[in-house]
């Protein structure tokens, strides 16, 4: 009995500090902010884990096939870029397939006179790769940013409706270019990611949510009169517009920039189907810093959620509050099994036969003295 006691006591006392440790934890409110940000080298593990539990080959021809069919040259790269990294064997039809669609392709580049539609007009490109080799190499430079500003100064003249965004973004590549050259390059992250949203905005790459974003950051006030002053390089950004709310909008284009770094500028005006916040393109940025030019490929197979997911983790604070109440429930279990197992066989144990007493032993009558004897 005093063993037992002395075990219930210890339970009790365990249970008790368990109990104690979980309550000075929750005093530090670790659930508020249960996550942080991965490293680049933890997320790069993340994600090639993910990676590998879905590419296989049943998940990849099917895919192969469809892009192939559609002649999607740059997913079909892709996807075969994905059966390369994960050992997948292509069959040999697939191969002869990509490789026409890639001649193909090549002859489209070599048409001069495609790639000059391609170049004066971004609709007019044919595929992402025309718009990669003809179309954004002039809309990178600072001249398509003054071509951008031209026709809205010309558009606001007549009196006709302006494109706000992009005066805005065609605002920002034009100051992150005069910041290239007095920061040593520090701004051309900047100036790409301007310069990429410009493209996508034309090439209908981006979401309807991510544009209504942008465009609330572009609703700027603009002297429409000195446009053309700044284009030519006669006027400061300040006389122009407001460049304190410019910022917001040149904070975005740099994470664009980022990713435009990271990978290229086609993947990334394609990338950004998967943006629908400014909160996305910065995720998406802290993404592309860790899978590098597989990026388009993480994000196909993983897509927005998952790899978006992949580069956080639970907190240090939240993972011993969790464990400690993993921790008190067990013991609680424990404690509660033990008592309703003891109560159990205690009902299943069959009741004991009644005692029997066994009847009195007669006494002999008490000798009698015979006086005569």
């Amino acid at each position: 009995m005093i063993r037992r006691r002395l075990y219930i006591l210890l339970r009790l006392a365990l249970l008790a500090v368990t109990a104690g440790a979980l309550v000075a934890a929750l005093r530090t409110a670790p659930f508020v902010a249960p996550f942080t940000e991965r490293t680049v080298a933890a997320t790069q593990i993340a994600l090639e884990r993910a990676m590998a539990r879905v590419v296989t080959a049943e998940w990849l021809l099917p895919r192969l096939d469809g892009a192939l069919a559609a002649e999607d040259l740059a997913r079909a790269d892709m996807l075969a870029g994905l059966a390369a990294d994960h050992a997948i064997p292509l069959p040999t039809d697939r191969i002869a397939a990509l490789e026409a669609l890639r001649a193909a392709e090549s002859g489209w580049l070599n048409g001069a006179l495609d790639c000059g539609l391609c170049a004066l007009d971004l609709t007019e490109c044919r595929s992402v790769g025309q718009l990669a080799a003809c179309g954004l190499p002039l809309e990178l430079t600072p001249v398509g940013d003054a071509n951008a500003l031209r026709r809205a100064a010309v558009a606001a003249a007549a009196g006709e409706d302006v494109d706000r965004l992009e005066v805005g973004l065609a605002l920002v590549g034009l100051g992150a270019s005069a910041l290239v050259l007095m920061t040593g390059g520090g701004s051309a992250v900047v100036k790409v990611g301007a310069s990429g949203l410009r493209v996508a905005r034309r090439m209908g790459t981006l979401t309807p949510a991510f544009a209504r974003v942008l465009a609330d950051a572009a609703d700027l006030p603009v002297a429409w009169g000195r446009l053309p002053a700044y284009a030519a390089g006669n006027a400061p950004l300040a006389a122009v517009t407001d460049t304190a709310r410019l910022a917001r909008l040149g904070a975005i284009a740099g994470d664009i920039g980022v990713i435009r770094r990271n990978t290229s500028t086609a993947d990334t005006v394609l990338l950004l189907r998967h943006v629908d916040s400014a909160e996305d393109a910065a995720r998406l940025a802290r993404l592309s810093d860790a899978a590098g030019p597989a990026t388009p490929r993480v994000m196909e197979v993983l897509g927005k959620s998952r790899a978006f997911r992949a580069l956080l983790r639970l907190t240090d604070a939240a993972l011993a509050a969790l464990a400690l109440v993993w921790a008190l429930a067990v013991q609680l279990g424990t404690m509660i099994a033990g008592w309703m197992g003891r109560a159990a066989l205690r009902a299943l144990r069959p009741p004991r036969p009644p005692r029997r007493v066994p009847p009195p032993v007669a006494k002999p009558p008490p000798l009698r003295h015979d006086p005569r004897a």
